[in-house]
């Protein structure tokens, strides 16, 4: 079977992360992202791979070579010009060869199982088959609608709060019959989900949506990254470190020479310098990097920086060449560059208390709202409901409104129309309704 990754983007989001290489290089316990994907793929039998390339392109041909020793065989298609998702893998006709294929973005972690996507496409006799994600905060994705059989029937890109209808994001993975190419131009930007589904959709063809068992993670930021990094550490993501250059500590307290001490999980380099009795906890220590003696490394990533003696680095990042002063203390979220500077932490996800009802608007706290979402859509769907801004339908001499609140975990229902007896008999139906999945608090 045949896979195309799309391994050209700058990842100009991930910086300082990604400053010294392209972005699908980036290490995930010792081991560089894009080389997880090619193990991914190889077990789940695509041994034949098309890389498109374009910023710093010679370092990731210099790595994989024709894919020998890693069990597959890679070609390489180098943009010149961006040419957009679809653009760059309409480049690669001479790959597909009229073959049902796969597409993956090189910049993903994921643990999927890809032959099953690839044999729900075959099975279906879909056009596409997209791979779907249940994301708690699908804010940055591009969200999907299905109906009962798992027919794509809405998308709804990168929406605020109030237009969110299903916590199923788009993962950017699709298996792709051949003909469904023919309408991407080769002479400009040309994207999937922007231009070409929307074609596809004008056309009748047949999307499938498949949710797929398994971890994603979009590394788009360095929160993203260390949650990545923290979840494989964990085995939540399934992926694993070389365990010739790398030493994997599954469980409780270990000491190494020199007093250091290792407290599971955790992975460090055979190479990495520990100075004296330095702690390491919960963390991942990659080639090249320097700890000094009695510091501290909590749940971070030391990506080849430099740590001075009695440091305490938590939930951070220090980057390749990075140095941190001894006695310096880092904070949850801190990215520490070359030069020393810090990215500020990721803003936490809101909670909100419980709320009570307001008048022809019910407000229901939830434990989450792209979730509970996903449920009322699959339940209203067949009522004819719209799905461009939160969920709308008609329900009697009342029009019905349902959107998550953008500033609380909560949703709202809002009835408009027909007498206020109408309006809060619906009020009342589709607050049950909602209460009916779970995780919800009534309001007081």
């Amino acid at each position: 079977m045949k896979a195309i990754i799309m391994a050209g983007g700058k990842g100009t989001r991930l910086l300082p992360i990604s400053e010294l290489e392209p972005k699908p290089m980036t290490r995930l316990l010792g081991v560089p992202l894009l080389e997880h994907l090619v193990k991914l793929l190889r077990e789940n039998g695509f041994n034949e791979l098309r890389l498109t390339l374009g910023h710093k392109s010679e370092i990731i041909k210099d790595y994989f070579g024709d894919g020998e020793r890693f069990g597959v065989s890679i070609s390489y298609m180098t943009e010149d010009t961006p040419l957009g998702t679809a653009g760059s893998v309409r480049a690669c006709e001479d790959f597909i060869d009229g073959e049902d294929f796969l597409v993956i973005s090189g910049d993903a972690a994921c643990d999927f199982p890809l032959r099953k996507l690839f044999e729900r496409h075959v099975e279906s006799r879909s056009d596409v088959t997209m791979a779907l994600y249940p994301h708690p905060a699908p804010l940055r994705y591009g969200t999907v609608v299905l109906d009962s059989d798992e027919r794509i029937i809405s998308f709804i890109e990168k929406p605020s709060w109030s237009r969110v209808v299903t916590n199923l994001v788009n993962t950017g993975i699709y298996v792709i019959s051949p003909q469904v190419m023919d309408p991407v131009p080769t002479d400009r930007p040309f994207d999937f989900a922007r231009d070409l589904f929307p074609i596809l959709e004008q056309r009748g063809a047949k999307l499938t949506g498949l949710t797929m068992e398994g971890y994603w993670c979009d590394i788009g930021d360095s929160a993203s990254y260390r949650q990545s990094c923290m979840d494989a550490l964990t085995g939540k993501l399934k992926a694993d470190p070389n365990p010739t250059d790398y030493v994997f500590v599954g469980r409780g307290v270990f000491r190494m020479d020199n007093d250091v001490i290792v407290i599971a999980p955790a992975v460090i380099s055979r190479d990495a310098e520990l100075g004296a009795s330095a702690v390491i906890e919960r963390s991942i220590v990659h080639a090249g990097s320097v700890i000094g003696a009695y510091s501290n490394i909590r749940e971070s990533v030391i990506d080849g920086g430099k740590i001075g003696e009695k440091a305490l680095i938590e939930g951070s990042v220090v980057c390749r060449e990075a140095q941190v002063a001894p006695n310096a203390v880092t904070q949850e979220g801190d990215v520490i560059a070359r030069g020393g500077a810090a990215a500020p932490p990721p803003e936490k996800e809101p909670v909100s208390e419980n709320r009570r009802e307001k008048g022809l608007c019910r407000e229901l706290s939830c434990s989450g709202r792209a979730e509970l979402m996903r449920a009322m859509s699959g339940a209203l769907w067949e009522a004819g409901a719209d799905f461009s801004d939160g969920i709308s339908l008609k329900d009697g001499k009342c029009r019905v409104r349902i959107y998550p609140l953008e500033e609380e975990v909560a949703i709202s229902v809002e009835a408009t129309g027909g007498s206020q007896k109408d309006r809060l008999a619906a009020c009342q139906k589709y607050s049950n309704l909602a209460e009916s999945f779970g995780g919800v608090s009534k309001g007081r």
